[in-house]
């Protein structure tokens, strides 16, 4: 709603800005979301634009990744993974919205039709007499059991629909000379063998000169140290340590926690099987599926391999290769009358013929595993650091609303004294900078940002920083300078050794070069190698370093190149050996040649565009989801927490 009235209003800022004073306050409670509520899948855990991120479009995505890592532990995958799919499900909400800055549609027809052409790649999902597409009720079937989901396929196709839209939109504007296309055509299909070695600048062998020659280089070469706008915020925070006798918990209450949440530590029990699947969707098909799985049983209770049988007449795909086999499973994760006649099987059973949704199964059951519930002793660690990490929780969010209430936009001291609390001062730091603060530990970019969102003077929303709660003041905010050589003496340090390195390392090889070619630089710590037949675009640290490339585009055979310093800091000289020219474009390998540079610029654009938008989001998080409405980028934390709190448990205290 408030993108329409952003449209709506962009060319009347008064009339806006009202408007929005009387949203700001009546929409409070839906743009601040509770933390007590559960998070379900349609719960909002990011707003992107304006643009939701709902749970379930970050639950797809992590299916997804978990599916490549099967067999790790799934807690330390979730930690891992979890952030990674809601930053990708964050990352196609801006997509959409660069779509509609440029008026880039996709139609419904479009994704159809391009979503047939990807299925019918795919014999099993076509008809073998039309060798068209099957009906999609008789495609949903085998796409279920192969764990695949057709929505999320649709999405998959919009999106990437959406993305070639926009670099061929952005590929047609850019225009390109024959000049252009000749390198490019060197770049590409020239062939080189060329002799080149690289070697490392070594600062540690550089001397710290003491402070006089420091202060000179830094008053040489200041502007390289001067730092952006940065702000010193006064803070105070609350860890586990100051509200360790409040939130301590007993053994009793650890033992009626583990009582009440039996459910969370029990492994229910297990089935190992195989099955055969005669496929139906229709009443005709079920009844000759229902023939088909009771003639076939008769020869399985009379000594039929199973394993073999499915292989041969099973229509479910997974089960070629694998007899059938479905290894270990709970109830949960098979349709309930799969699971009901699995688990009443005895070991080595034969089913009865199975209906279900996809038809009918026989089911061999192989082995089973009874319902397991952890020990109290295995669990009550865990336990315990969760009770009173909840309690912690509460405590210190608790503590630190009363000083907000009492702090009212001034000095947090006085009222952090009271509390018997501390307030400490940062050291000045910039937006996108290292941060360190006394007293917090972990991830504080969050609050970083958040302080840049503030103004002078203005208290922040509590928030939780690592094992700890914190509460801020904007204090002050120190213009763009230079800061003194005392203040920064390490940075100054590192860039003056490293300079002096590549300068006494340039020197040094540029004489062993005149004394004994490539193989005299090797004492320096050269590496030297031999490309062979090799082209430009083959060598992406040589081709995309344009000194380095249009020196190996220059130079004749049995020349030396100048020397370049690489991206990754190396110094490199080659010598080219031989050369074949690359084959005279035709029309159509110039027309081909023009397309392929267009798109791979335009690719570039398209991701600057996407980093620009995220960088511009990501300054306006603030504590509250109300940014995520008005053009940035809102992250539910409580929601990233909890998507990282599985690895958090597992680490030691």
């Amino acid at each position: 709603m408030l993108r329409d009235f952003r449209k709506v209003f962009k060319d009347n800022g008064t009339t806006m800005g009202a408007l929005m004073v009387v949203l700001s306050a009546g929409m409070l409670l839906y743009l601040v979301p509770s933390g007590s509520q559960n998070v379900t899948p349609d719960s909002v855990v990011a707003r992107v634009y304006g643009r939701e991120v709902y749970k379930r479009d970050v639950d797809e995505r992590l299916s997804q990744a978990m599916q490549q890592f099967k067999g790790m532990n799934p807690d330390q995958l979730m930690a891992y993974l979890g952030p990674q799919a809601l930053q990708q499900a964050i990352q196609d909400k801006l997509m959409e919205e660069l779509a509609e800055r440029h008026g880039v549609v996709v139609t419904d027809l479009e994704v159809k039709t391009a979503v047939e052409a990807q299925l019918s790649q795919y014999p099993v999902l076509l008809d073998p007499a039309t060798h068209k597409l099957k009906p999609y009720a008789e495609l949903k079937p085998i796409l279920d059991e192969n764990g695949f989901s057709l929505a999320q396929f649709e999405k998959r196709i919009r999106l990437d629909l959406v993305r070639r839209k926009l670099v061929a939109q952005a590929a047609v504007q850019i225009p390109v000379d024959a000049a252009w296309v000749e390198v490019e055509n060197r770049v590409r299909n020239e062939k080189l063998t060329l002799e080149d070695a690289r070697i490392a600048p070594d600062p540690s062998k550089v001397a710290d000169p003491g402070d006089g020659p420091l202060q000179a280089y830094l008053q040489q070469s200041g502007q390289r140290f001067l730092q952006p706008a940065r702000r010193v915020i006064q803070y105070v925070a609350v860890d586990k340590a100051v509200l360790a006798k409040e939130t301590a918990v007993t053994d009793e209450q650890v033992q009626q926690a583990y009582q009440a949440r039996l459910a969370q530590f029990t492994t229910p029990a297990q089935a190992k099987a195989r099955h055969i699947l005669f496929t139906a969707s229709n009443e005709t098909q079920y009844a000759e599926a229902l023939k088909k799985a009771q003639d076939l049983r008769a020869k399985l209770v009379k000594g039929l391999d199973f394993a073999k049988a499915a292989e041969e007449f099973s229509q479910d795909p997974s089960a070629k290769g694998r007899g059938g086999d479905l290894g270990w499973f709970d109830a949960s994760k098979m349709v309930k009358e799969f699971s009901d006649a699995a688990f009443k099987l005895k070991k080595g059973e034969i089913s009865e013929p199975v209906k279900t949704q996809f038809g009918y199964h026989l089911i061999q059951l192989e082995d089973t595993k009874p319902a397991q519930v952890k020990p109290f002793e295995e669990v009550k660690a865990q336990l315990k650091a969760q009770l009173e990490d909840d309690r912690f929780a509460t405590r210190a969010s608790e503590r630190l609303e009363n000083l907000k209430k009492k702090a009212n936009n001034g000095d947090l001291a006085n009222g952090a004294r009271a509390l018997g609390l501390e307030a400490k001062t940062s050291l000045p730091f910039s937006a996108d900078g290292t941060v360190s603060l006394q007293g917090l530990s972990g991830d504080i970019s969050n609050l970083q940002r958040t302080a840049f969102t503030l103004k002078v003077g203005q208290v922040s929303n509590v928030g939780r920083v690592g094992d700890a709660f914190v509460l801020f003041r904007v204090q002050k905010e120190v213009p763009p300078t230079v800061p003194p050589l005392a203040e920064i003496r390490p940075q100054v340090l590192a860039a003056w050794k490293l300079e002096q390195a590549r300068t006494q390392l340039l020197a040094q090889a540029q004489t062993a070069l005149q004394q004994g070619g490539l193989e005299a630089l090797k004492p320096l710590g050269a590496v030297v190698q031999t490309l062979s037949d090799t082209t430009l675009s083959a060598q992406p640290d040589l081709g995309s370093h344009s000194a380095i490339r249009q020196a190996l585009l220059d130079a004749a055979p049995g020349q030396t190149t100048p020397f370049r310093w690489l991206e990754d800091g190396k110094l490199w000289v080659a010598v080219l050996k031989a050369r074949t020219p690359a084959p005279a474009l035709t029309f159509e390998t110039r027309k081909a040649l023009v397309e392929g540079i267009q798109t791979q610029e335009a690719q570039k654009l398209l991701s600057a565009e996407l980093e620009t938008l995220l960088r511009q989001g990501d300054l306006h998080p603030g504590f509250s989801s109300l940014w995520g409405h008005l053009g940035g980028i809102w992250k539910n934390e409580a929601y990233l927490k909890a998507l990282q709190a599985p690895a958090a448990a597992d680490s030691p205290n």
